[in-house]
């Protein structure tokens, strides 16, 4: 309820965890005064603070910006500041996309001092309730409400509204009361290896939610398991204060499983954990570990031994499956050449390829990782192909199911792979195979011969790390991996490969 210890201004802090999820793409925030709700907002307002200055008391101030401009228009305990409250409002509509929000949150006239009463503030124009802006709305505009909320915490005296754009009839937010929610803020890889739990709870009779961020975010499309994927932006909500978001997200739900730094700081150290800095074999002794057995663990699930689990839309499907039959009578590899960090670049994949280039006539290499990656490609002619910053992330991981071969270092490729039954080398370094591979299928992975390894430690920089002489580049990759090793796994499973499709050949010719 409002008091004068309440009203203390910065009232978009107070709803900002509730409507964190639906912040995405260009947003707006209309009267920000000296705080956005999140920092990628833009905000609007006559405060120095504000990223683009406007006298916002004239209701056609926001001229400056196209029609269809922007994902989401948010304004915090603006709109009863204006005189024609209305024509402002239309003008929010106008420069909200199809399918964009108008997101207001407003002091509600039951819960705080109307104009002329005391405490009321004296620059208020109107006291609001939900449905003098509905009824606004309904003179100009076609909207879907998705959120109609009034709150009268402790703290709170105001209405939360959440609205689209849309041609459809309006709708209320699903309760999510009788629903799991799965967080995991992390990347690629680190959502790859929580995917068996969303089917597990699935299959005990829950709906499950997800709470990811952008990073991982392809990872889980078309997971028939997933009721609501949800996405919050990195950094929107300051680390110092996740722990209050996560509360209040354990009101909503009936069981909140949260795996942020699940694995990392607990099976991979960070320099700010003192087990960072044990001997290595006391750090291998309480680390090596299975990450998924962990996952499961921490889940509160009993089963163990699971792979990671991708699912391909109709599409993705269509296209891996006519990229393998455009293939016919080749091996394909598909090599991710790079990772997250140094330790993920291997510098000898050059000339492996070129060694089994020459030596294998039917072997054709697809090479996926960053654009940042340079190698001589054009002189390999077509058995070489760079999709290098062409794939994205799920692409490359997509793809994998398409492969006769996949080599990669510990990244989302990697486990990516690990929900196929794809031949994969994994060239580990800080992990080791009872880590990461243990039940993946058909696999190869390479624990790294360096003195180093597995340490059990994640690191982005050499800062840890000894480096070799030549490269630069950590000895856990470069000196860890000799290219015979690798080679000699590619020998076998080519061969392999050769025979039956020598066979397959044989059998085809006699049936004709």
């Amino acid at each position: 309820m409002w008091s004068e210890e309440t009203s203390l201004g910065f009232e978009s802090r107070k709803c900002r965890d509730r409507v964190v999820q639906y912040l995405h793409g260009t947003i707006l925030d209309i009267g920000c005064g000296e705080e956005k709700v999140i920092p990628q907002a833009i905000g609007v307002d006559l405060n120095e603070k504000a990223d683009i200055r406007v006298d916002l008391t004239n209701p056609h101030a926001l001229r400056l910006f196209n029609d269809n401009a922007v994902n989401v228009v948010f304004s915090s305990h603006f709109l009863e500041h204006v005189y024609d409250y209305e024509t402002m409002l239309k003008e929010m509509w106008r420069v909200i996309r199809p399918k964009g929000l108008l997101i207001l949150y407003l002091p509600h006239m039951d819960l705080y001092p109307n104009i002329g009463q005391p405490g009321a503030n004296p620059d208020h124009k109107h006291d609001f309730v939900p449905e003098d802006i509905l009824k606004a709305l309904d003179k100009f505009a076609k909207y879907s409400v998705i959120r109609n909320q009034t709150y009268d915490g402790t703290n709170e005296y105001s209405f939360e509204l959440i609205i689209e754009k849309s041609e459809t009839p309006s709708i209320v937010e699903k309760d999510t009361r009788d629903r799991v929610l799965v967080i995991r803020l992390g990347a690629y890889g680190d959502m790859v290896q929580v995917t068996p739990i969303f089917r597990l709870y699935h299959e005990k009779g829950y709906k499950v939610d997800c709470l990811c961020n952008h990073e991982s975010f392809d990872v889980l499309e078309h997971n028939p398991y997933i009721e609501d994927l949800q996405v919050i932006q990195r950094g929107a909500i300051p680390a110092t204060q996740l722990k209050e978001y996560f509360a209040h997200l354990e009101t909503k739900y009936a069981k909140v499983i949260n795996l942020c730094e699940s694995i990392e700081r607990g099976l991979l150290l960070e320099d700010r954990d003192e087990e960072f800095y044990l001997p290595k074999e006391e750090r291998h002794r309480r680390c090596n570990v299975n990450y998924s057995d962990r996952l499961l663990e921490l889940a509160g699930l009993s089963e163990r031994g699971m792979r990671p689990e991708a699912y391909l839309s109709d599409q993705e499907a269509f296209y891996g499956n006519l990229l393998r039959k455009k293939n016919r009578g080749w091996f394909c590899v598909q090599w991710q050449l790079t990772g997250s960090s140094t330790h993920k670049l291997y510098p000898y994949a050059e000339a492996i390829i070129e060694y089994c280039l020459e030596k294998y006539p039917r072997m054709k290499f697809y090479l996926t990782g960053g654009p940042e990656v340079h190698m001589y490609v054009d002189s390999w002619d077509r058995r070489v192909v760079s999709k290098l910053g062409k794939w994205n992330q799920r692409q490359a991981i997509v793809m994998t199911k398409f492969m006769d071969l996949v080599i990669s270092p510990e990244t989302g490729t990697l486990n990516g792979a690990g929900a196929f039954a794809v031949p994969k080398i994994g060239l580990l370094t800080h992990s080791s195979r009872e880590n990461l591979t243990k039940y993946f299928l058909s696999d190869y992975s390479l624990e790294s011969e360096a003195k180093c390894a597995p340490c059990h430690r994640l690191v982005h920089d050499t800062r840890f790390c000894e480096t070799d002489k030549t490269f630069g580049l950590p000895v856990c990759m470069s000196e860890g991996h000799s290219p015979a090793r690798i080679i000699g796994i590619i020998d076998r499973l080519y061969g392999e490969w050769a025979n039956a499709d020598h066979e397959e050949r044989c059998e085809s010719a006699q049936a004709a």
